[in-house]
Formats: C-alpha cells, structure tokens, sequence
C-alpha cells in the first residue's frame, strides 16, 4: 500500500503540478486506501485460449436466437409466452456472475430483470419457456471460459 501511495502522489505532481500537492495527497491516500480493500477480493481471471469458443457459441447463440424471436414476430399465431423466473446462479460472484448476467440480456429471447445480490439469484424475463435452459447453457460455457468446476444440472 505505501508504493501505491507513493506511485499515485507522484503521478499526481507529474500532471498536476506542487501548487495543490495537498490535494494530491489526499487523493493518494483514498486511492491507496481503495486498491488495498479492492486487493483482498479474490479474483477470477478468464482463461485466453478459451476465448474463441466461447464467442463461437455467443455468435451461434445469437444467429439462432435471432431467427427465432423473428420467426416467432412474424408468425401470424405470435407464438411466445413471455414469464418471469428465477435463477440461482452457481458461478461464484465477480467477473463470472457479471458476465453471464450481461450476456443474457444480449441473447435474443432473455433479459435479466433483477439481480437478488443476498441469495446470488437472477429474475430473468423471457419469451419462452426454453429460457432457463438457454441459461444453463451460457451459464456452462462461462465456467469453462473461467475454468472454474461446471455447474451441475438444477431442477
């Protein structure tokens, strides 16, 4: 934490300047304070080589879903039966929970509504009722990406 002190202090002299070093000191100080709290969260890094399959089936993801939130608004039935549901997320949260809190809502057919931060589960609105596996499918695809255990099947 002192070098981080020290580091942005004489950031701050660099581009700011001596004539409001008190301000510069404080501004060290709370940003030293936050990267030590922010340093005890454990964080999860994605793995790099896993990348490309994990955008090749965002894109399949998003063709097929595509045309079928097309081909259901142009049938004249307008076959949907939009509902609400809840998942509970197994992925640890972070950068994997974020993630696949994000992608849902960019799939076609899927958004998240709600996040319940106490119980790690996402209100998830969709237009089928084929939404929860679509969600355990990104859900998957996301600890692979992250190598983290594969979250088993829920009910």
């Amino acid at each position: 934490m002192p070098q981080g002190f020290a580091t942005l202090f004489v950031l701050w002299l660099v581009f700011d300047g001596v004539s409001d070093w008190w301000i510069g000191l404080l501004v060290a100080a709370c940003g030293a304070l936050l990267a030590g709290w922010l340093g005890r969260i454990r964080a999860v890094w994605w793995k790099p080589l896993r990348l490309p399959g994990f955008v090749w089936f965002f894109l399949v993801e998003s063709l097929r879903g595509g045309v079928d939130v097309a081909w259901r608004s142009l049938h004249p039935a307008l076959p949907v039966r939009p509902e609400f549901f809840e998942y509970q997320i197994a992925l640890p949260q972070g950068a994997p929970s974020t993630l696949l809190i994000s992608v849902i809502s960019l799939l076609p057919g899927t958004l998240s509504a709600e996040l319940l931060r106490q119980e790690h589960v996402l209100v998830v609105h969709s237009l089928t009722p084929g939404g929860r596996h679509s969600i355990r499918r990104l859900e998957r695809r996301i600890a692979l990406l992250f190598a983290l255990p594969v979250p088993e099947p829920r009910s």
